[in-house]
């Protein structure tokens, strides 16, 4: 039986990303399935990185390597910024992997493109996105309803779709592998306390967090010196942040400035040469490793460089309370990682932190205080530092039972929401529901109409979606980041004329690449080569046979190509002379456009006996 090609664009699975993390746990669980052909499209990664070769699965970059593609993709802005998505590549990898299935785990701004393609409606596809804060992004509000599977990795964004009408949407959370974090018996926390140089009895509060400013760091080291200073009894405490200190937040000025003693502030290294991490006070970067004494080599963790999931499930051994403060987020998987070992977590209660915040999920909730982010009017969170000390303190006091009690419940719900078996299975059951696509009738690219009738519209923005539509065959929001550029060229002067030439210039640009494109996988040949050109004309083509023999005779040392319509490829099947039929495309009338994309001949000899039927016409290109 044939298996289902499913294709799932996202992060490289590889990598430390939540959306890479997820991916690997998800490709990992269908994979041991046996049931399906899995193609990785990787977000942000070259098509002719190594890295690519070590998945299991076939794993795809989304950006080129070829310095004319390269070129290509910046002299678009619009292309320049959603290529690391993507963009660039997406429509050649569908035509040539034929997947029955696409699944897009990104953010919409990385997924809105995919929505207005061809083949999006004509096979089983799903959009799974993170919407974190109110009022919802009103790109992905717009295409809700073109999107019939369209996923939320959690349920506050599911429930404001529904709220806005969108009741087709669903929650699928991001896939955690639970198998790697769980509570290691205190005989293996006491030893790794031992291992990091953390006395047994420190009061360790953690934060597991990309360096972002969402994530609310300086109101957790604020709230740190609250707690400190009412809990004078507590003579040992530490804030374990494992982070990357080399982006976001300056966590050392922050702590300078609440004056936070720094070695009270631990966080993870780890070395570049040998792999080994330690938790201790950062000094600074490129520090000298203790285990492999190498210099130069040890940093904070990070995006390329970090921990395995084992060793974080140690990290969270470390610590003795969980604290997951922010402004807003898609999922936040530390908070599920945490839960996972048995923490008592306390997260803002707000966006995905509310369905955290459920009661069978047994965090403690924390207060904030709502602020409006600049230029997109968000609803964002500030957490109150007051209420996370106070919320440290009632965990210090909580009995080892209440706790333990706690942290058992938390692991059940986490594992029953977010784990591999649960979510994985929810969409291998998708999978298994959909339909396999016949590869005969795959969806064609639908090809660009420079000649497109543009009707007249008074209203400037749905005038540019026509232009999009009719011209560029693609769909766009009123959003859209290309719409809104040509909104404010308008606005600044350039004429309806000056865009829609653009508009037309571009779509016979993309065409003639296309063909050239075509030409070049079709002209496999090293030899000299000659193109026979017969569009059309049962009779003719046929007739042209005879002068085969002739052809080859006058150049036995080149391969033959014709070029005519598909349908007549059966009066030329079979012929020994004829070393490749190719499909005709109207471009091939414009000898210069039969060339690579460095503008190199492809064809030493053209033979155009249809622009004169009555005169059979031979073009040499060379000085043969």
């Amino acid at each position: 039986m044939t298996k289902k090609k499913v294709l799932l664009l996202t992060d490289f699975s590889l990598v430390k990303t939540g959306f890479a993390r997820s991916a690997k746990a998800l490709l990992s669980y269908l994979y041991k399935t046996d049931k399906y052909e899995l193609v990785h499209l990787c977000v942000g990664m070259n098509e002719d990185s190594p890295e690519l070769k070590k998945t299991p699965w076939k794993s795809i970059g989304t950006l080129p390597s070829s310095p004319s593609k390269i070129a290509e993709i910046n002299r678009d802005p619009k292309l320049k910024t959603t290529a690391h998505y993507g963009s660039f590549i997406l429509d050649e990898v569908i035509e040539q992997e034929k997947p029955d299935i696409f699944i897009g785990a990104q953010d919409i701004w990385g997924l809105d493109f995919a929505v207005s393609k061809h083949w999006f409606e004509k096979i089983n596809s799903a959009v799974w996105t993170t919407l974190d804060s109110l009022p919802l992004l009103p790109t992905a509000v717009e295409l809700a309803p073109e999107i019939k599977n369209f996923w939320m990795w959690s349920s506050f964004a599911t429930k404001e779709m529904h709220r806005l009408g969108h009741k087709h949407v669903r929650t699928v959370h991001g896939i955690i592998d639970t198998h790697n974090f769980k509570r290691l018996s205190d005989e293996e926390r006491k030893t790794l306390r031992q291992k990091n140089n953390i006395p047994e009895d420190c009061y360790v509060i953690g934060f597991v967090f990309r360096n972002q400013l969402r994530k609310s760091a300086p109101n957790l080291i604020e709230a740190f010196k609250i707690f400190r200073k009412n809990n004078p009894q507590i003579k040992n405490s530490k804030l374990l942040l494992h982070t990357s200190f080399a982006e976001g937040w300056d966590l050392k000025a922050l702590a300078d400035e609440y004056k936070v003693n720094w070695n009270d502030i631990l966080t993870t290294v780890v070395c570049g040469k040998c792999g080994k991490y330690e938790v201790k006070t950062f000094t600074k970067p490129n520090d000298k490793c203790r285990f492999c004494l190498t210099p130069n080599s040890v940093n904070t963790t990070g995006v390329g460089q970090g921990v395995s999931e084992l060793e974080l499930n140690e990290v969270y051994n470390l610590m003795d309370v969980y604290c997951h403060p922010f402004t807003s987020g898609g999922q936040e998987i530390p908070i599920q990682e945490a839960k996972l070992t048995e923490l008592i977590t306390l997260v803002t209660d707000y966006s995905c932190g509310e369905e955290m915040c459920d009661p069978a999920a047994n965090s403690l909730s924390l207060n904030w205080s709502e602020y409006r982010e600049f230029g997109t009017q968000f609803i964002k969170a500030t957490t109150d530092p007051k209420h996370i000390a106070k919320r440290l303190e009632e965990v210090y006091k909580l009995s080892d039972h209440k706790k333990d009690k706690m942290g058992k419940a938390a692991r059940a719900w986490a594992l029953q929401n977010f784990s591999v078996e649960s979510v994985g299975k929810k969409i291998e059951n998708f999978l298994d529901s959909c339909k396999a696509i016949d590869k005969d009738n795959y969806p064609k690219t639908e090809k660009l109409d420079p000649n497109a009738e543009i009707p007249p519209c008074k209203n400037a923005t749905e005038w540019l979606k026509l232009l999009y539509k009719n011209i560029l065959k693609t769909k766009v929001t009123s959003k859209d980041e290309g719409l809104v550029h040509w909104l404010g060229k308008l606005a600044g002067g350039v004429s309806q004329q000056q865009i829609e030439r653009y508009f037309r210039d571009v779509a016979s640009s993309d065409n003639l690449n296309k063909v050239k494109k075509s030409l070049l996988e079709q002209v496999s040949s090293n030899k000299k080569r000659i193109l026979y050109l017969m569009p059309e004309g049962e009779l003719d083509l046929f007739v042209s046979t005879s002068l085969f023999d002739s052809i080859k005779e006058l150049y036995p040392e080149y391969d033959l190509y014709v070029a005519c319509q598909p349908s007549l490829k059966t009066f030329i099947f079979g012929n020994d002379n004829i070393h490749k039929v190719l499909d005709w495309n109207d471009e091939f009338n414009n000898f210069s456009n039969v060339k690579d994309e460095n503008g190199d001949e492809l064809f030493e000899v053209i033979y155009t006996p249809s622009l004169n039927k009555n005169n059979f016409k031979q073009i040499s290109k060379t000085n043969n």
